[in-house]
């Protein structure tokens, strides 16, 4: 389970593949590729998951990464 913690210490992330392999990388065989969507014409979501545990990583047309862990 990813904590409150974890998610104040993950890396500042440049794309969704370097986020991608950080969480592979830190929670191995847990670490699940979900589903992506385009939300409209300037965010794409990918619907991740650790142990269940929902990781959406938005990625916007300015470039920006943003990673959110459900609780």
């Amino acid at each position: 389970m990813i904590t409150r913690e974890d998610e104040a210490n993950f890396p500042d992330f440049k794309t969704a593949l370097e986020a991608k392999q950080y969480f592979r990388k830190r929670y191995g065989k847990s670490y699940r590729e979900g589903s992506r969507e385009q939300l409209d014409e300037n965010h794409i979501c990918y619907f991740d998951e650790v142990d269940y545990q929902p990781v959406q990583i938005s990625v916007f047309d300015d470039g920006s990464v943003l990673v959110h862990v459900v609780y």
